[in-house]
């Protein structure tokens, strides 16, 4: 996906399996974490709230595409805000296809995140976990900052998502537990 998000940002690697990459230690379990983000931010948040950017139409690159599963370039991107205690902690992004938007109930989303319909009561499907960092230019909810984050692939039911998920510097510096809450 290209410039079409709210928060301007510029990739400065491409998208890598977690081995290729060398991100900071301490945000290693965030990025690799296998169990929902929302669960994840939950438990160092004592409030966590989604701010709908909005949905739109998109075009799809092609290996957007082949992850969506959909033949057409354009698909659907639904982009949130989490906050946290601190303020914005992640800017993500969901890319879909359109038919995925009826079927799957995604259209009465809202402000509920993503990851309670996705992990709610059954095991949830992950794959194709990818790492890469970003220029995030200054904005409403940010300042300027080099940025981590992942993509993967999700179902919800039969409907493959492309979830993306960038830590916010508010993040980084007061929500990341230290090294002995991790172990």
């Amino acid at each position: 996906m290209k410039s079409e998000l709210t928060v301007p940002l510029i990739q400065l690697v491409p998208w890598r399996a977690p081995a290729e990459c060398e991100p900071p230690e301490a945000l290693r379990p965030w990025l690799l974490e296998a169990d929902s983000m929302t669960r994840r931010l939950r438990r160092y948040n004592s409030h966590l709230s989604v701010q709908l950017l909005g949905n739109r139409s998109v075009s799809l690159g092609a290996d957007e595409q082949a992850l969506v599963a959909v033949a057409d370039p354009v698909g659907i991107c639904r982009e949130v805000i989490l906050h946290g205690d601190h303020g914005p902690a992640v800017l993500g992004w969901t890319l879909f296809a359109e038919a995925a938007l009826q079927g799957s109930g995604l259209q009465d989303l809202g402000e509920q995140p993503l990851g309670e319909r996705i992990f709610g009561d059954a095991p949830a499907r992950r794959d194709h976990l990818q790492l890469a960092s970003f220029e995030i230019a200054s904005n409403p909810w940010c300042p300027a900052a080099t940025v981590w984050g992942r993509r993967s692939r999700l179902y919800l039911g039969q409907w493959p998502l492309l979830v993306h998920e960038l830590f916010l510097p508010s993040l980084s510096s007061h929500s990341l537990p230290s090294h002995k809450e991790l172990e």
